[in-house]
C-alpha cells in the first residue's frame, strides 16, 4: 500500500501524527509549576527522539532517580514564628506579624529526618 508513495509523503504522515503527541502545553505548565519536572519532560522527550525509546526512557528514570535523592538529601527547612497573642506558629515568610519566643528556635523540616539529610538539616 505505502511502497509506491514518494518518501516525502511518508515522512508528512509520521510528521502529521507525531505532532498533537507533543504536549507544549503541559510543557509550559510544567516550566510555570516545577522546572525540574519540565526538566525532565525536555530529557525523555530528546533522549527518546535521539537515542531511541528504550535509552531515552533509561536516560529520563536515571535523572528521575537523581532528582529524587536529590530533594530528599536537601529537605526544605520552615522557619517557625508565634503569631502574636494566639497559640498558633506560621512560616515566617508567609506571615508578616510574628514574633521570635526568646532562647528558642522553631523549625519544620519538610520531609523525614534520616542519615542522609541529617546533615544538612543540622
Amino acid at each position: 500500500l505505502f511502497f509506491w508513495l514518494p518518501k516525502f509523503v511518508l515522512a508528512a504522515v509520521v510528521l502529521n501524527s507525531v505532532i498533537p503527541l507533543v504536549a507544549l502545553g503541559e510543557a509550559m505548565h510544567l516550566w510555570r509549576v516545577k522546572r525540574n519536572d519540565f526538566l525532565l519532560w525536555v530529557v525523555a522527550f530528546l533522549g527518546t527522539l535521539f537515542l531511541g525509546v528504550l535509552e531515552g526512557i533509561l536516560v529520563a528514570v536515571s535523572l528521575s532517580l537523581i532528582i529524587v535523592i536529590y530533594e530528599s538529601v536537601r529537605p526544605q527547612l520552615t522557619i517557625l514564628w508565634r503569631i502574636p497573642g494566639t497559640t498558633i506558629y506560621r512560616n515566617m515568610k508567609q506571615e508578616s506579624s510574628g514574633s521570635f519566643i526568646p532562647n528558642i528556635f522553631i523549625c519544620r523540616i519538610g520531609s523525614s529526618l534520616y542519615f542522609a539529610n541529617a546533615q544538612y538539616v543540622k
